[in-house]
């Protein structure tokens, strides 16, 4: 408190204090009072620390601390033989079993969205709560569930427990980052380390002078009783008489209103929060009590289970911080919003310096090393230039040897197409010959290029007469493999009549297609042995025609 007070009376020591809280490591430490036992737990390394310490007697009674100061420096003192610094510290305490209260608000029916509700919506609708709290003399907080939008849990703790601890704080000089509830905190990590949640699971806790018993429908918690050691049967041994009065208990809350008969003992789940040498003095009779699965026991034999760490308190830090009781009492002291735990800024700085200069170096690394490889290309480079020339010069000398072979071959294709084009006389006269019809005397034949033009003589007189041979010799020339389509036309017919005899003159037209070749077996027909040589020449080289 002295030190509280002097950053009262100097504000430049509080703003001093702030800032040297900036550059220290920040360690974040869960408190909890638990069956007169003060426990810490923080981490170290990635593990979970605990140390744990017995309260002098009326240090603190029901939840309440009864010696502030007292409870404060003990605190400290504790942090400080763990090696921790109380400057450097972010208290996240749990308060005791005893200072809270909570209930299950739930809509009139199941489709009232409760999740917009508040605690001064709340207060003003002042529904009954049956609890031993004022809701104007109590420090709210609600809890909404994902899974149910018309259900909401409410914690509720008296305004002078709630002060009482945070003096307990300011007496330790600790920062105070956040309070919670010890019992809701251990509910949120029961119910997240399950997969798929129970229909109904009940909860034992082991906790002061007695076993509190909880459960849980789908998650959410519909009992919450106490069973005293003092109010056990005392003619009975104390597992016998606990085992009598958990049956008493279920056997009644599945006869209450809207139970349906609740579930029947082999389809609950059991859950036990309690230590070792607990669960053997009263639980023995469990295993065969319980036909469900019975779950979160913990064997002094266990390798793995840390007998140093109170089991509530494991299952509370596994819970979140969904739930903050400070909420209400923060604007009332003028503090801000709680902020997320932050890593120191001397540790930030160091890393991001780290980062920053490990980029820097990866980025002077990568010049260097583009500068060697432009080097090494360089000399690369310079090494190809001879091989570089001689390729320009090859490729040169080839483009002129290709220009020169496709003009051969353009000549040589161009000289066989004349060697082939001119046609042999000897075969086009046999070949005129043997489709010239009888009577017909062909007196004049000329070539031009791809055009023949014929003339003749025919006697009158006579079966068939001269203009039929004559049409008979046109039909003839047009069935011609190498005429034209139409390319037979008579272009004069005279009649010349003389003494008793006459005779009937024609010429006619006679189009060849330049396209149509002789074959090799037509000209030998035909007897043009010299055209058929140089064809079968031509194509034995591979000419192409």
């Amino acid at each position: 408190m002295a030190l509280a007070e002097l950053f009262e009376r100097v504000p430049a020591l509080a703003r001093l204090e702030a800032l040297s809280r900036g550059f220290t490591r920040r360690q974040l430490v869960a408190v909890a009072v638990q069956e007169e036992t003060l426990t810490l737990s923080w981490l170290q390394n990635g593990e979970r620390q605990w140390r744990g310490v017995d309260l002098p007697v009326d240090l603190c009674r029901d939840g309440l601390p009864m010696q502030r100061q007292a409870l404060g420096e003990l605190c400290a003192d504790l942090l400080l033989d763990c090696g921790l610094s109380p400057a450097a510290v972010d208290l996240e305490l749990l308060l005791p079993l005893e200072a809270c209260q909570w209930r299950l608000l739930a809509g009139s029916d199941g489709g009232v969205d409760l999740r917009g509700l508040d605690a001064a919506a709340l207060r003003r609708l002042a529904p009954p709560l049956d609890w031993p709290l004022t809701l104007d003399d109590a420090y709210l907080a609600l809890m909404p569930q994902e899974h149910a939008a018309s259900v909401q849990v409410l914690v509720g703790a008296q305004r002078l427990m709630l002060q009482a601890w945070v003096d307990v704080a300011e007496a330790a000089d600790l920062s105070l980052q956040r309070m919670d509830w010890l019992l809701a905190a251990a509910w949120r990590g029961l119910v997240a380390g399950f997969d798929q949640l129970p229909d109904e699971l009940v909860w034992l806790i082991r906790a002061k002078g007695g076993w509190r018993v909880l459960v849980l429908a789908e998650g959410l918690p519909e009992l919450d009783r106490w069973i005293r050691d003092q109010d056990l049967a005392p003619d009975l041994a104390p597992e016998e008489a606990l085992r009598l009065e958990l049956e008493a208990l279920l056997v009644g809350w599945e006869q209450l209103p809207g139970q349906g008969g609740g579930a029947s003992r082999w389809e609950r789940h059991w859950w036990i929060t309690a230590r070792p040498d607990a669960q053997e003095q009263w639980l023995g009779w469990l295993a065969a009590f319980a036909d469900g699965p019975v779950l979160g026991r913990r064997s002094p034999q266990a390798g793995t289970v840390d007998l140093h760490a109170d089991p509530l308190m494991a299952l509370a830090l596994a819970g979140g911080q969904d739930l903050d009781l400070l909420e209400e009492r923060r604007p009332e002291l003028g503090l801000p919003a709680p902020t997320p735990v932050r890593r120191a800024s001397r540790s930030l700085l160091l890393q991001g310096a780290g980062w920053g200069g490990g980029v820097l170096l990866l980025a002077v690394l990568g010049l260097g090393g583009m500068a060697w490889w432009e080097g090494q290309q360089a000399q690369h480079l310079e090494a190809l230039l001879p091989v570089e020339q001689q390729v320009q010069a090859t490729e040169a000398k080839l483009r002129r040897l290709k220009s020169r072979t496709a003009t051969l071959a353009k000549d040589n294709k161009q000289i066989a197409k004349q060697l082939v084009a001119v046609r042999s006389g000897s075969a086009l006269l046999e070949q005129l010959r043997r489709i010239t019809p009888q009577g017909i005397q062909l007196k004049d034949l000329n070539v031009n290029d791809d055009t023949i033009k014929l003339s003749g003589a025919v006697q009158g007189g006579g079966r068939p007469g001269p203009l039929e041979r004559i049409n008979a010799l046109v039909l003839a020339l047009g069935k011609l493999p190498q005429t034209q389509a139409d390319g037979v036309k008579v272009v004069k017919v005279t009649r010349n009549d003389k003494d008793d005899a006459s005779t009937v003159s024609f010429s006619l037209t006679w189009a060849l297609d330049s396209a149509a070749k002789p074959s090799l077996q037509m000209l030998q027909d035909l007897g043009a042995e010299g055209m058929a040589e140089r064809l079968r020449l031509l194509e034995r080289e591979g000419v192409e025609l």
